[in-house]
């Protein structure tokens, strides 16, 4: 091979590698990924979502709750209590009497404190 062949060569092998390597490293832009801005959007709209009146300090109490617990109040309830006993926490036992009577729960064996 002559010397002007090793040469062309050479330079097409390092074009081809320079343009790989630029089109690695250049972020694309896809429309439906998320980025920081529309997490940070997303979790701050949860927060205002999630403001409401059910998440008040009463409801991280374990007294029995003011009123009757709807199925969607229920499921945040026994999520806030989880790691509480049934027979021990009058607000889980409240929503865990809602998500039966909502028939969400079937219970094998009633715990002694519903029946």
């Amino acid at each position: 091979m002559a010397g002007w062949q090793v040469f062309t060569a050479t330079l097409a092998m390092l074009t081809i590698m320079a343009v790989t390597v630029a089109s690695l490293h250049q972020p694309h832009r896809d429309p439906d990924r998320l980025s920081v801005e529309r997490i940070r959007e997303r979790i701050s709209n949860e927060h205002i979502a999630s403001a409401d009146s059910t998440l008040l300090t009463s409801a991280w109490s374990h007294g029995v709750p003011d009123h009757q617990l709807d199925v969607q109040e229920a499921h945040r309830a026994m999520q806030q209590h989880r790691r509480c006993p049934v027979t021990e926490c009058a607000r889980k036992a409240a929503a865990f009497r809602a998500l039966i009577d909502a028939g969400r729960i079937k219970p094998t064996r009633m715990p002694p404190a519903l029946q």
